[in-house]
């Protein structure tokens, strides 16, 4: 599986070791605190207004949040496969995915600091309540959980990759998004042999 690209210049100030977050803590309830993707949304919602900023730029915003918002439930699941899947096959999925998705993490955080854009820290609500449902499940049926939650995230983050590394207007971001793109790309492959074997699982 092809690891990520190296990161530019700008970018590798910033240590993998500062993404280390509490985010199994983030996987309980919010205890009335306000959801962290919207957070960071309104955060960007308001920088662009002020800054009378374009609705590409505006979609450039929701880019970086959202795929942080994927690269959070992705480690979080990522570590209850490891922790729980009946299938070594999906437990070694989960083991590589962690550190992949760490890196992409840090890699969003310095390009969105770089940019003076927010991300969120830390599990939304709809990601928390995935979360939640994936671990509630017993016996091989977490497996097929788990891996169905996976390949739908990074679906996602592979769509949002390609469309971004042609579309978006920075083009710190449209590179970013370029030269992630074929690494989301064979993860989100992996995701899917992973979830066919978990399909078989009795």
């Amino acid at each position: 599986m092809r690891p990520f690209p190296a990161l530019a210049m700008p970018l590798r100030l910033f240590k993998w070791a500062a993404v280390a977050l509490p985010l199994l803590a983030a996987c309980s309830s919010g205890g009335g605190k306000a959801d962290a993707v919207d957070a960071a949304m309104a955060q960007n919602e308001k920088k662009i207004d002020a800054a009378d900023i374009t609705k590409k730029q505006e979609a450039d915003a929701e880019f970086l949040v959202k795929s942080t918002s994927n690269a959070l439930l992705e480690v979080e699941l990522g570590k209850l496969a490891q922790a729980r899947a009946t299938s070594p096959t999906v437990r070694s999925y989960g083991a590589s995915l962690v550190p992949q998705r760490l890196e992409l993490l840090g890699t969003l955080r310095a390009l969105a600091a770089a940019k003076g854009l927010t991300v969120p820290a830390a599990l939304g609500d709809d990601e928390q309540e995935a979360y939640h449902e994936a671990s509630t499940q017993a016996g091989a049926q977490i497996d097929k959980h788990l891996m169905a939650l996976l390949v739908k995230a990074q679906k996602q983050d592979e769509d949002a990759f390609d469309d971004m590394s042609d579309d978006a207007y920075d083009g710190d971001i449209r590179g970013f998004a370029a030269k992630f793109h074929d690494a989301v790309q064979e993860q989100l492959d992996a995701a899917k042999a992973t979830a066919d074997v978990a399909e078989k699982l009795p």
